[in-house]
């Protein structure tokens, strides 16, 4: 049986406001992140959270981009699943680095920001995947 098209769009495509909205608060983590008072007796643990604030701002933008250039509505979600996996563990990484510094007068503010947007795109992801698991389950029930 064939996938329903308008459910694996709804699925795979992130609504242009949720798009933008990420992508001005990745511009805020990101500004704070080079230029915040963040403080640790760890060398090189600033230059370590850019790193990994910019992979996060990579692995957003493949979370949220367009995948009606991919042919087959398989390959659309397990392409949008793979990135979500990837933007789950880049995630997990930026909040273990800000969990290491120790003190700055943008510190406090940082962990909040990143706190209140982790979580809310972590809402997403979380319904994301179980929506397109469940068009994966479907399928595969469907050809046994």
């Amino acid at each position: 049986m064939e996938f329903d098209l308008v459910a694996v769009q709804k699925a795979v495509t992130v609504p242009g406001e949720s798009r933008e909205h990420w992508r001005r608060d990745w511009l805020e983590l990101m500004e704070l992140a080079v230029w915040g008072d963040l403080r640790s007796s760890q060398i090189g643990l600033a230059g370590k959270l850019r790193k990994r604030v910019l992979e996060f701002g990579e692995r957003l933008r493949s979370y949220a981009s367009d995948r009606s250039w991919i042919p087959h509505p398989r390959e659309q979600i397990k392409n949008a699943l793979s990135s979500s996996l990837q933007l789950r563990e880049v995630m997990e990484k930026v909040g273990e680095v800000l969990s290491q510094f120790a003190e700055g007068t943008d510190l406090a503010s940082l962990q909040v920001f990143w706190e209140a947007f982790s979580a809310s795109l972590m809402a997403d992801v979380t319904e994301r995947e179980a929506a397109l698991v469940a068009l994966l389950n479907q399928q595969y029930q469907e050809e046994v």
